[in-house]
């Protein structure tokens, strides 16, 4: 989009004699339009996919981190952002008010931060450099210490003619002393960093803090640096931004075929950290034995004959806490499969939207039935589709949480037959353990699809409350408020599901599941002699009674 397309078209005429009359005008008009300052369009949100592009690059929160996979546009974005601020949203307040921009290293600092991206891909156009005052690392290679702005027109919003600023490139290698005590008008961190680091340039900021200013963004691949963070994630700041930039919504900008040679040599363990920036880990893990090398599973989806497919349902509609359904099946021999899940944050959909959505996704895996036409009805005044499922053995009982009875009530109204769920927080969990637990056979009793990206997401950082850190390891104890520990309430909706459609299922066959699988079991009860009255000798199978 030009600069003429942007103004009202009352004014075109006027501007395009102006433009043909200055030599001067048609030069810098030309510049911008081969410049991403005006070319640059951040990847609309799709949150449902852990990316948020244009979230980030539009927000102005105090401090924004933008976490996201290898070549997910994370650089590109905050560039774009970075210019947007000093060139557009911000006057600076006094002349040469120091910006940074702080990398691990020179080579990243310089040679991609500003060379390939805020300059390369004209983010910041040249003509708006004051070149003769830049302070140069290796001039030959074009790598500044300092590049000063020309200063803010007067006839620009807030400017005086005077103030401008100044962009100063940063290494870790440095040290921290290099960070002290200066005041600054924004920062911008690339790759992960040492969070004294962080707290010391945040401390810069004092004099301004800036809404927009303040912006991180990294894929999270070393842990011990992912531990602050994720801190900060339970109990952000007011004021506080968190977005995600998935790899696979960037895939138009990148080589053919990188993709995919990438990806294919990515450890298992590793794919979600390097394609959505999942954090590499999170103290307090419930489910410590949840691998996604061993869990999930790719590849198309085939129903063996004798399963028995389920829902779990968790109610939600806030952007804090989202709507949730899982589809899963148990063979035969009692292992489970997860294939679906239904995902919405949106906080305009009503009951009814949910029902659609979710026999719409359930018509696709063959769930049988049919929509009722108002003829049909019995209350032709009732508004709204009614779904009319056809029973069939195999696909059985929707799980919801207990504590919504009128959504119960109103789900089954419109044809989705919904069960209360064994809320048992922590024999749920135990449950749910005892599945995800490899068994001798090298196998675990549940797998997940790849598609469930929510659901991997959150069984990976499901984790316990912390409570105060204990003064010997430095780490957090248990919850001192309470007398167990207990699960954080944060990206725990789609896990809520799961738990309510497995651990429901499991009790409701009057068994709970413990350490031995259904396979071993099965091989026992076999073995067990057996006299006249068909009663087994010998020792039980280790399973515990469970309440209906």
């Amino acid at each position: 989009m030009g600069i003429l397309d942007q103004l009202p078209s009352e004014f075109h005429d006027e501007a395009v004699e102006l433009i043909r009359t200055s030599p001067d005008l048609q030069g810098y008009l030309n510049l911008l339009d081969e410049s991403a300052y005006l070319t640059f369009i951040p990847r609309p949100d799709k949150p449902e996919l852990f990316d948020q592009q244009a979230g980030f690059c539009y927000s102005n929160d105090l401090v924004s981190f933008l976490v996201g996979g290898n070549a997910s546009g994370t650089t590109e974005a905050c560039a774009f952002k970075l210019a947007k601020f000093i060139l557009q949203d911000q006057p600076p307040p006094r002349p040469d008010t120091p910006f940074w921009v702080i990398t691990s290293t020179y080579d990243q600092c310089c040679g991609i931060c500003w060379l390939e991206k805020l300059l390369g891909n004209g983010h910041i156009p040249s003509i708006e450099i004051d070149w003769p005052r830049t302070r140069w690392f290796r001039e030959k290679d074009g790598w500044p210490f300092a590049i000063h702005m020309k200063p803010w027109p007067a006839d620009r919003r807030g400017g005086n003619g005077r103030n401008s600023w100044m962009l100063e490139f940063k290494s870790y290698e440095q040290g921290r002393t290099a960070f002290h005590a200066k005041s600054i008008g924004g920062f911008w961190f690339s790759e992960q960093f040492p969070w004294q680091l962080f707290v010391e340039t945040l401390r810069g900021c004092r004099d301004y803090m800036f809404p927009g200013a303040q912006m991180c963004e990294f894929t999270p691949i070393d842990p011990e640096l992912c531990y602050h963070l994720e801190k900060v994630m339970d109990n952000p700041p007011k004021g506080w931004g968190f977005y995600r930039a998935n790899t696979d919504c960037n895939r138009v900008n990148l080589a053919a075929g990188w993709f995919d040679s990438f990806f294919g040599a990515v450890p298992d363990e590793m794919q979600e950290t390097r394609r959505t920036g999942a954090l590499a880990t999170f103290e307090g893990v419930i489910f410590p034995g949840f691998n996604t090398a061993v869990h999930v599973v790719r590849g198309e989806t085939k129903f063996p004959l004798g399963v028995r497919h389920y829902r779990g349902v968790d109610w939600g509609a806030s952007a804090e806490h989202p709507f949730a359904c899982v589809w899963g099946y148990i063979d035969a021999i009692g292992d489970w499969y997860v294939y679906e899940e239904y995902w919405s944050d949106s906080q305009t959909k009503i009951t009814l939207d949910h029902v659609v959505e979710i026999v719409e996704i359930s018509k696709r895996w063959g769930w049988p039935g049919h929509w009722l036409g108002e003829d049909e009805r019995e209350e032709p005044s009732k508004i709204g589709p009614v779904w009319v499922p056809k029973q069939r053995d195999k696909y059985c009982d929707t799980y919801a949480d207990p504590s919504r009875p009128g959504e119960i009530n109103e789900f089954g109204n419109r044809g989705i037959p919904v069960s209360a769920a064994a809320n048992d927080v922590y024999k749920g969990i135990d449950t749910v353990r005892t599945l995800i637990q490899v068994q001798p056979s090298g196998k675990p009793r549940i797998f997940v699809h790849e598609r469930c990206v929510h659901l991997i997401e959150e069984i990976r950082k499901y984790r316990w409350m912390r409570g105060k850190k204990s003064l010997v390891t430095g780490r957090a104890m248990m919850n001192p408020k309470v007398g167990q520990p207990i699960p954080l309430k944060r990206d725990d909706d789609c896990m809520d599901a799961l738990r309510y459609m497995l651990h429901t299922q499991e009790i409701s066959k009057g068994l709970v599941p413990t350490k031995m699988s259904h396979r071993e079991w099965a091989q026992q009860r076999k073995s067990i002699p057996m006299d006249q009255r068909g009663s087994g000798r010998g020792a039980g199978p280790q399973l515990e009674r469970g309440r209906r």
